[in-house]
């Protein structure tokens, strides 16, 4: 939990688990010691050789970034053309580099894969080649091509999905059902060290819950004869305890759970949101056919040149 720089009230000692711990030289931690003894309590340290950590897990952010290592973006199971890229490529940076409404230019058309992957994701192209061949292998394979449609911020259903994912009223209008404001996507929590330190939500959980669990823990240290920190209860009984131990420890542990669900929600519900660009939620009632375009051809000397270009948005 250690970083590089300087920050008032940050590059003290902590005390962790019985033992006291310090940055590093020229380090700090990457939060108060105010908060890392909330992340202490909520279970969010770990020890780690001669220091602390963060403590993360797999459902903090349920997804894997995309490196530069492309290995899912297989050839399409209908190769039209002989250098035809296969459309997952150019969907994924389609994807990254693009918005709904926005305008791809392809200057070398050969089957129509990026204005036919455009198409699909409610993007405007412009596809020039100087192979009629291949303008006419584009312009068959975007007639014949069908689409799922999506839902669009800009429109009634769209509005009403949002008001569903985000539990407040949905927008009332007018609407346009323009592409351009962006399709509703799917979306998931990215909880992140910051957004935990700085939720204070949880101090009134830890708060409401504290008179309980120290009520609890003062009973179960009293029948046992011990003095043991929070993060010292075991999770198991020993065969030696007595019935009233054994039921106190009972509700100890399930007093903790039933705080840490709390927390847990509070984390989810505050945290960051990613939106998945490549997931939009999708309109079953609906199919779409590639909108309008025009195709036009000149020549230039002894090659001729043709494009194709779309005159109509997302439909």
């Amino acid at each position: 939990m250690a970083t590089g720089g300087y920050r008032e009230n940050t590059t003290v000692e902590f005390k962790f688990r019985g033992k006291t711990y310090h940055p590093g030289t020229n380090k700090c931690w990457r939060t108060t010691p105010d908060r890392l003894r909330i992340l202490d309590t909520i279970n969010r340290i770990s020890k780690a050789e001669n220091t602390i950590r963060y403590k993360q897990y797999l459902d903090d952010f349920p997804l894997t970034e995309i490196t530069s290592i492309w290995t899912d973006t297989a050839r399409d199971p209908d190769n039209l053309y002989v250098v035809q890229t296969p459309s997952g490529i150019v969907e994924r940076c389609l994807l990254m580099a693009t918005e709904p409404g926005d305008l791809v230019l392809d200057p070398t058309c050969g089957s129509g894969t990026t204005s036919y992957v455009a198409e699909k994701w409610g993007r405007r192209w412009i596809t020039i080649d100087t192979s009629r061949v291949a303008l006419a292998l584009a312009r068959q394979r975007l007639m014949a091509a069908r689409y799922r449609s999506y839902l669009l911020n800009d429109s009634p259903e769209g509005a009403r999905k949002e008001g569903e994912l985000t539990g407040k009223p949905p927008k009332n209008g007018p609407f346009g059902c323009s592409v351009r404001q962006g399709f509703v996507y799917e979306r998931v929590p990215h909880i992140t060290l910051k957004s935990i330190a700085n939720n204070l939500e949880i101090d009134a959980i830890l708060e409401k819950w504290q008179p309980t669990l120290t009520q609890l823990l003062d009973g179960l240290n009293g029948v046992l004869d011990e003095a043991w920190e929070e993060w010292e209860v075991p999770r198991e009984t020993s065969d030696d305890w007595l019935a009233e131990a054994r039921e106190l420890h009972a509700q100890w542990w399930q007093a903790l759970r039933e705080r840490q669900k709390g927390i847990d929600v509070s984390i989810a519900r505050n945290a960051e949101i990613e939106y998945l660009v490549d997931r939009p939620y999708e309109d079953r009632r609906r199919l779409r056919v590639a909108g309008a375009f025009t195709v036009e051809s000149l020549s230039s000397g002894s090659a001729p040149r043709s494009l194709i270009t779309q005159t109509a948005e997302f439909r």
